[in-house]
């Protein structure tokens, strides 16, 4: 199981997921990405995650890149990185 989980990890490390979403001229979105949104992502490029894995304090709001920790085991953590961009 940890051995899965460390080859899901390597090719979550280095996954990028676009997600979009509507933004102000400030970058700030006017709803919120969620781990659900990233899950989705994820799921379209072929890596099934569960989003109650994927750690995340708050909900995205701003635009750009984000660096988002995902727990695959107790002992294998993987960053995924989000690119947030205005629809």
């Amino acid at each position: 199981e940890k051995a899965a989980a460390s080859a899901l990890a390597a090719k979550l490390g280095a996954a990028t997921v676009a997600l979009k979403g509507k933004a102000g001229e400030e970058g700030k979105l006017f709803g919120s990405i969620t781990a659900q949104d990233i899950a989705d992502g994820l799921a379209a490029q072929g890596l099934e995650v569960d989003r109650r894995r994927i750690e995340l304090e708050h909900p995205i709001k701003t635009l750009g890149f984000h660096s988002v920790a995902v727990r695959l085991h107790p002992e294998v953590h993987a960053e995924v990185k989000v690119n947030v961009v205005a629809e």
